[in-house]
């Protein structure tokens, strides 16, 4: 079942430069910076006081599973927390909803692609706890 929406991601060319932006533009709180193993880096902002939702900034690499988020700068996606993504897919996929990404694991949990009647994109992520190595 999905529990709430927890993200809204955000492709940039660059996680430094996006960063200074959003604080500095902005005046959003930089949340979270973390690096895991020098292959993924989690970088999110928001509202201060607000961290409940959170803006994912996600630097587009060469070789993106998802070949959507190659075009930075014309879609954003949004991010629901579920508590089965597995489970959910399925139900969603027996709803006749398209999957546009299987469930796969993640440093940050299990996460899946679906998309609305529109061709809107969303993400499907059971989040589990960061644990940096």
């Amino acid at each position: 079942m999905i529990t709430r929406l927890g993200h809204v991601c955000i492709p940039v060319k660059n996680y430094d430069e996006a960063i200074k932006w959003y604080t500095d533009k902005l005046g959003l709180a930089l949340h979270s910076d973390q690096s895991f193993g020098g292959e993924y880096r989690w970088v999110t902002v928001g509202a201060n006081g607000s961290p409940e939702t959170q803006i994912v900034l996600y630097e587009i690499k060469a070789g993106e599973k998802d070949p959507r988020l190659s075009k930075t700068g014309q879609i954003v996606g949004w991010v629901f927390n579920s508590d089965d993504c597995r489970k959910d897919i399925e139900q969603f996929r027996a709803n006749g909803v398209k999957i546009t990404l299987e469930p796969d694991e993640a440093p940050w949990g299990i996460q899946a692609g679906f998309e609305d009647l529109y061709g809107n994109s969303f993400l499907l992520v059971q989040p589990k706890a960061f644990s940096p190595k």
